[in-house]
Formats: structure tokens, C-alpha cells, sequence
């Protein structure tokens, strides 16, 4: 008899996850277009990242980087959290679509002084890249792109000059997803 009620308890509190898990599912809210964009960067990504020579970067120098792009704030955002070797230097970098000016929206943050980078941009369908401009440390304009050859790999460049055209930093990535984490919502 014990056994016969724990039977019939333990399909009653799997159902009822099921129903909840349906109904959360049914009202988790719709991703806008501009959103389903950066779905594209949710995953595990390997990067080679080359820094040219230029004011900050005297010499050319080769780094990787392991990341994790992942969607928090209930879809709202996309964490990209990892470490640069041999560097041995960990960064945050966040992004998502504002839709009230209308721009893509990305931060990086570092330990090593080149952060905050704050940057608004917009999605180009027909060459599949974001472009973004912002700053730098020390207030330094610059422009950063990320294009997608294709569901799996994408390119980065970032150029910052200072106000008399002077290049202080030039670098650019190649990033190749190794694996997908978590679901894409919407």
C-alpha cells in the first residue's frame, strides 16, 4: 500500500512540473527581431585575437580566448564571460538590443585597464555584421565590427585613434563556436 502511494505522489508532482513548466514556457515573453540577431553569439567560442602594432600595442602580439556567450535577464542579454591566454586575464562582456533608441548596445569590462568599453550600433542583414562606435579608456573614440561568415564563425575588429588620427590600438579576432550553451528562448 506504502509503495502504491508514493507511486501515485511521485506522478502527481511530475505532472504538475510538467503543467508548470508548459505554462512557463507559454508566457515567457517573445524575442523581437532585433534580439533573435544576437542569438547567433549564444555558445562556446575559441578566438584568436591579433593586436597590431599601434600606441597602446607597440608590438603584434597573439592571444586566445575561451568564452561562454549566454542569454540573461530573461532574454534580454547576452553575458560573454571568459579569459585571455597566456594573459591569464579574465573579462565581462555584455550585449543586447535597446529598442528605445533603436541601437545595438554592448559593454566590455576587464582587469587590466582598457575597460569600460561602452558602444551602440546597428545590424546590417545583407552583410550579416554588427558595427559598433563608442570609447575606449581614456574617452578614445573607436569603431568595432563583427561579422558572420557563418552560423559558427564570426570576425571582430576594433580600432581606437585619438584625436589627431593617431592609432592607439588595432586589433581584430577570428571566433569559431565549439559548442552551443543553454536554449535560444522565442
Amino acid at each position: 500500500m506504502q509503495n502504491r502511494t508514493t507511486v501515485i505522489l511521485t506522478a502527481a508532482v511530475i505532472g504538475a512540473s510538467l503543467i508548470s513548466m508548459a505554462q512557463a514556457q507559454e508566457t515567457a515573453p517573445k524575442k523581437s527581431a532585433e534580439l533573435k540577431v544576437l542569438d547567433r553569439f549564444v555558445g562556446t567560442w575559441e578566438e584568436t585575437v591579433v593586436s597590431k602594432p599601434a600606441l597602446w600595442t607597440p608590438e603584434r602580439t597573439t592571444s586566445t580566448i575561451l568564452g561562454t556567450r549566454k542569454w540573461i535577464l530573461n532574454g534580454h542579454m547576452i553575458e560573454n564571460k571568459g579569459v585571455w591566454s597566456p594573459e591569464n586575464k579574465q573579462f565581462l562582456h555584455l550585449m543586447t538590443y535597446d529598442p528605445q533608441s533603436k541601437q545595438y548596445r554592448q559593454w566590455y569590462f576587464d582587469k587590466d585597464g582598457l575597460a569600460p568599453q561602452e558602444y551602440s550600433g546597428q545590424w546590417d542583414e545583407a552583410t550579416q555584421t554588427l558595427t559598433f562606435t563608442g570609447t575606449l579608456a581614456d574617452g578614445i573614440p573607436s569603431i568595432s565590427k563583427q561579422k558572420f561568415l557563418d552560423k559558427d564563425t564570426f570576425t571582430w575588429t576594433l580600432v581606437g585613434k585619438d584625436r589627431t588620427g593617431k592609432i592607439v590600438l588595432d586589433v581584430e579576432g577570428k571566433c569559431v563556436r565549439k559548442s552551443r550553451v543553454g536554449p535560444t528562448r522565442g
